[in-house]
């Protein structure tokens, strides 16, 4: 289909969880469906006010956003909900996976797709803690599956203008508005950028807040913290919590960014999610074009 046409194409259709052996078995045989993507996430805290599988549903948003822009030569394969978290599991909800854990899924994921045909297949990332996670696999990976794979955190395409231009934070930030390290540093986790994102993506999961309430529950992500939650700091972390008395004091941070949510609205959700899109499509149609079909 060309890109130009304007054709509707219902979004379950780019599923693969959401398709019958008969569809996917006649869109290989036509030729007509090449690649996959692969959502990655996490399943951790995002302050008070947003769900704690944001980061799945973004990439799995955009990684369903791009196929459907591409359609029909590109599928969504089943999400990878859990990631590698152990510096949030202070907060209660916050789930982690090893680093090998996660490989093993998306080599066997992997397999099972160039097992059916298909030979090319990008990883898109939605969380930070996953990033880079698969640089020093990709060529065993590739060469042993005979596939063009690569991965992306599908923010990455960003650059500081377009920040600025969409983001109240970043022109803070670059008008020397924020006067701690605390501030300067909280303007993408669970922040303006990410709530504005899931605003547009999907909202019912964003939850209304004020600095008062957030005030008010005393959180503190510091001190006090349990044996089992000290083990998963470790080793970046001392055995005593996070050091308030650091360059970047945990506390400050946390509530920083629930301060820099404030200034999320729907229409910076829907630009950057044009943005995102645009950057991971481009990146899978290139790969698509170097890859040869069959």
């Amino acid at each position: 289909m060309n890109e130009s046409e304007q054709c509707y194409v219902h979004p379950d259709r780019v599923m693969l969880g959401e398709c019958t052996r008969k569809e996917i078995r006649e869109r290989l045989a036509s030729g007509d469906l090449r690649g996959a993507l692969l959502p990655i996430g996490a399943t951790e805290q995002h302050n008070e006010h947003l769900s704690l599988n944001l980061d799945i549903v973004l990439s799995t948003f955009i990684s369903q956003q791009v196929a459907l822009h591409l359609y029909p030569q590109v599928i969504v394969a089943p999400p990878l909900p859990v990631g590698y978290s152990p510096y949030h599991m202070a907060r209660k909800g916050t789930l982690t996976l090893r680093r090998e854990t996660m490989h093993a899924f998306l080599y066997d994921v992997l397999k099972s797709l160039r097992t059916h045909g298909l030979t090319t297949a990008l990883v898109v990332n939605g969380h930070g803690g996953n990033h880079g996670l698969l640089s020093d696999l990709l060529p065993d990976w590739r060469q042993e599956l005979a596939m063009t794979i690569d991965e992306v955190s599908y923010w990455t395409g960003m650059n500081n203008q377009q920040k600025c231009e969409i983001l109240q934070g970043y022109r803070d930030l670059r008008d020397g508005k924020l006067d701690t390290v605390a501030r300067q540093t909280a303007l993408n986790h669970a922040s303006e950028e990410e709530t504005s994102l899931m605003l547009a993506a999907s909202p019912q999961r964003v939850r209304s807040f004020t600095m008062e309430k957030y005030d008010d529950a005393k959180l503190d992500y510091a001190n006090n913290l349990s044996e089992c939650v000290r083990d998963y700091l470790e080793p970046t972390f001392t055995r005593e919590g996070w050091p308030e008395g650091g360059p970047n004091p945990e506390n400050p941070r946390d509530r920083a960014r629930q301060e820099n949510a404030l200034h999320a609205t729907v229409e910076k959700g829907e630009a950057l999610a044009s943005l995102h899109t645009q950057y991971v499509a481009d990146l899978m149609k290139k790969m698509l074009a170097n890859s040869a079909p069959g």
